[in-house]
């Protein structure tokens, strides 16, 4: 035991993390100098005693228990923290990290490695004696701080050490030496040449001619590489080192390397800009010889003066201008126009350089070889510094388009006639000869129209009818059926109406009906009550009843001119209650569902105003396995930090959040933010095992949302998608199962979220071949106490492992509740009783502390 200690206060002298050895039972075997210095002893101390007698009172128990645990696991490091005694400043928080060192195959001791978390006072609320002036601040440990700045500098700070026999060691690196070059502390710390893994050949060739001079002159030398980083791509690095040589004939370099990857490629996008610019103007030079129209520039002067800085030789050929020069005098354009056509011309030129609108002009030119010609141009303006205007733009031959444009205007006059029947057939259902949903929009316009000019009735009732149970005619007895159906409703219509009703098909089976202006709230209902009656009339084809209802969604508005289009807003929310209600029915717009629907409004802004914001942020609530209540992992929530209502769950948002569409952005934004936390727990020493997310059919058929999953299954944390138990494979398309293909091949799991509640076949379930059933927490509730509920689920856990499929049981609220479903052979629990929903934080602290209790 001598000769490790002998060995380890070698390897501990030169390190800069304060680190001891001691064994089992925590007597100091060796510690290094910075050890010494954090704890405020002499630089020469030794302990000769057990090093849990420095701790506090309340740390020296856990410390000395930890110091069992780590010796007993070899390979696993242990984190305890507490207060400290220090030499100088009394009490001083530490992280204290435990590892078990093992010599042939045995515990030869127990390295500790001490992190400074914060500065604590003494026992007794005073600083120690000499430690800081009368209100100066608590006295920190300068090393410390310094070792802290340096740990978490953005740049890369490290030590390259080349001795005599030709080996190379860093012996000191920040975190961001190893985020830069893509390797790990233990790399460096077994192989100081692995700093340099991922630099290409060609740039290490370059790297050891530096390296070599530098060692030979002892000058700061300064070297642009490239690194290939493992994950982020292709890296261009810009490091300086400066050596100092060592008393036994080595070199060491302090170092320092720069991330300028953007900067270098803002350099390569500007050079292909100035390349691509020069390479439009040759372009630009080569088409204004060979283009079908005249280019030109056109500049009046402060002086009012006007004239052509430039003329292209296709512009001067379309004109016929005979001069050679490229800059002209305006008369020399000007003298070719048909005079009447000038003052029209001169007057919008003025315009346009006064307003800084875009010019275009139609005019007759005559050629003096071709005659009588139209042309047209176009052009834009631009202010010059001297106050003056230049346009430039375009002139081309539009003469044939003129001759054309007279032949045309006959046929558009004889095409008129048939354009009125046309209108008039388009303005009617093909199949029930009804007005359709453009008659219809025209109608409803003009009434708002002369509601809002003084013209007509201010007060109108609307009617929507949805027709019930339509789908299943169709499928059942075909879509002749459907349309006899159709035409039923249209002749029901018809003799249920009066004279100044207007009636329409708007959609398939549904129907919109603008009562006449005279109508009062009671006659609408009398009028739908005739129509329910004629529906209810047996209705046969081929011998088959047609089974059908119908449902009704009536708005009623004082101030038509005010309410507008809103109208058609309230008999949908209407309607819509009455579907929820049962259907067949009639529902009036109310107050209510008008608060509703600005509910849903205000929701609607403010859902678009959330994702912009990143008020959504998921919770997690942790799963424990069954047969040791060890950490499974977690099942990401999806909340809303509102900011006036506070914290929302889905089904406050969710639905209105789907009709909007904005359910995949959501989802990927807290996958984003997910995979933010799995980097922070990372840093902090967790790794969760197994995070699932849930996801209906809709957003697994979003590439984008998958695409998010799959980055976060490329780290050490198993993903695993829930999917809906009414989600049925058979029943999606070849988008949903070739991304459902594409999440098994990324590694992610697939999940049957509330199992049990819906209605999935058990050929569904085999052709969606999970990995997890969820079981509903509905099924799972009673199954502790009721004994048909618990042979139910014990029949879903047969079924699961014939399969070969995973359990989850959700809604676990007590340790009878859990110890229920674990006898039952449920794999994962999941539940209150272990812990709600949490926030990234919280639940950190509950897995470390879950994770440190159950081991």
């Amino acid at each position: 035991m001598q000769d490790v200690a002998g060995l380890f206060e070698l390897l501990l002298g030169g390190a800069g993390l304060p680190a001891a050895l001691t064994r089992t039972d925590g007597a100091v075997l060796a510690a290094n100098a910075a050890f010494a210095r954090r704890l405020g002893r002499p630089e020469a101390w030794r302990p000769d005693g057990l090093l849990h007698d420095l701790a506090a009172p309340d740390l020296a128990d856990r410390l000395q228990a930890a110091v069992a645990r780590a010796a007993a696991a070899p390979g696993r490091e242990l984190r305890v923290e507490g207060e400290f005694d220090h030499g100088e400043y009394g009490r001083l928080r530490l992280a204290c990290h435990l590892s078990a060192v093992l010599v042939e195959g045995r515990c030869a001791g127990v390295l500790h490695r001490l992190r400074l978390v914060a500065h604590a006072p003494s026992t007794d609320g005073e600083e120690a004696a000499g430690t800081r002036a009368p209100g100066a601040p608590p006295a920190f440990d300068r090393h410390g701080m310094l070792e802290t700045l340096v740990e978490g500098a953005p740049v890369a700070l490290f030590q390259y050490r080349a001795d005599p026999d030709g080996r190379a060691s860093v012996p000191l690196f920040n975190a961001s030496t190893l985020d830069l070059f893509g390797v790990s502390a233990e790399t460096l710390e077994r192989d100081g040449g692995a700093v340099f893994t991922h630099v290409p050949a060609d740039d290490l060739k370059m790297m050891a001619d530096v390296i070599a001079h530098t060692s030979r002159t002892l000058q700061t030398g300064t070297l642009r590489y490239r690194i290939a980083h493992p994950t982020r791509g292709l890296r261009h690095v810009i490091g300086e080192g400066r050596p100092m040589r060592l008393p036994d004939g080595g070199v060491i370099w302090h170092c320092v390397a720069f991330d300028v990857t953007r900067e270098q490629e803002a350099e390569l996008r500007a050079r292909e800009s100035d390349a691509a610019l020069a390479l439009a103007n040759q372009r630009l030079a080569r088409i204004a010889l060979v283009a079908p129209v005249g280019l030109y520039e056109f500049r009046s002067a402060p002086d009012g003066s006007w004239s052509f800085p430039y003329l292209s030789p296709p512009m001067k050929e379309l004109l016929g201008v005979e001069d050679a020069r490229e800059s002209l005098e305006a008369s020399a354009v000007f003298d070719l126009i048909v005079p009447g056509d000038v003052p029209d011309l001169a007057a919008s030129i003025e315009r346009s350089g006064r307003t800084g609108e875009r010019w275009t002009r139609r005019m007759r030119v005559r050629h003096p070889q071709r005659g009588l010609i139209w042309v047209r141009a176009e052009s834009l303006p631009q202010a010059d510094p001297d106050g003056g205007v230049t346009w430039t733009g375009a002139i081309y031959d539009v003469s044939e388009d003129v001759r054309r444009e007279a032949e045309l205007a006959e046929a558009h006059a004889r095409a008129d006639a048939m354009r009125a029947e046309n209108e008039r057939q388009a303005l009617q259902d093909g199949l029930t000869g009804l007005p359709n949903r453009r008659a219809y929009d025209r109608a409803f316009a003009e009434r708002i129209a002369r509601a809002r000019d003084g013209s007509g009735a201010t007060e109108a009732i609307l009617v929507r009818l949805d027709l019930d149970h339509f789908k299943a005619v169709n499928d059942t007895l075909g879509h002749a059926a459907g349309d006899r159906v159709l035409l039923q409703v249209a002749q029901i219509l018809r003799q249920g109406l009066r004279g100044g009703d207007f009636a329409a098909r708007i959609g398939g089976d549904e129907f919109s009906i603008l009562l006449a202006p005279d109508a009062t709230p009671e006659l609408a209902e009398r009028i739908v009550e005739r129509i329910q009656a004629g529906l209810a009339e047996p209705l046969m084809h081929d011998g088959r009843p047609c089974r059908f209802g119908a449902s009704f969604g009536l708005a009623h508005t004082e101030e038509l001119g005010e309410v507008g289009a809103e109208l058609q807003v309230f008999a949908d929310a209407a309607l819509y209650r009455a579907k929820e209600s049962g259907r067949s029915r009639l529902e009036l717009f109310t107050p209510e569902l008008h608060r509703g629907i600005l509910a849903d409004r205000r929701m609607a802004m403010e859902l678009q105003d959330a994702l912009e914001r990143d008020e959504f942020v998921p919770f997690f609530q942790p799963q424990v396995r069954a047969r040791d209540r060890s950490l499974y992992g977690a099942e990401v929530l999806l909340r809303w930090r509102h900011p006036r209502d506070g914290l929302l769950a889905p089904p406050a948002f969710l639905r209105l959040a789907d009709q909007l569409r904005l359910s995949p952005s959501i989802d990927r934004r807290v996958m984003e933010r997910t995979q933010e936390v799995l980097a922070a727990w990372a840093e902090a020493g967790f790794v969760p095992p197994r995070l699932s997310f849930n996801m209906s059919a809709g957003r697994i058929r979003d590439p984008d949302v998958v695409e998010t999953a799959r980055r976060i299954a490329d780290g050490p944390t198993r993903i695993a998608m829930e999917l809906l138990e009414s989600t049925l494979v058979e029943e999606e398309g070849d988008v949903f199962r070739f991304n459902l293909d594409k999440l098994r091949e990324a590694g992610i799991a697939i999940e049957i979220d509330d199992f049990g509640s819906g209605h999935a076949s058990i050929v569904g379930l085999t052709q969606m071949a999970p990995d997890v059933l969820k079981i509903d927490r509905r099924l799972v509730a009673p199954a502790a106490e009721d004994r048909r509920s618990r042979r139910l689920v014990q029949a879903i856990l047969e079924i699961a492992r014939t399969l070969g499929i995973s359990t989850i049981a959700e809604g676990i609220e007590s340790e009878a509740h859990a110890r229920a479903l674990a006898e039952l052979g449920c794999d994962v629990l999941q539940g209150y009783h272990f812990g709600a929903p949490m926030e990234a934080d919280a639940f950190l602290a509950f897995a470390q502390d879950w994770v440190a209790r159950v081991a």
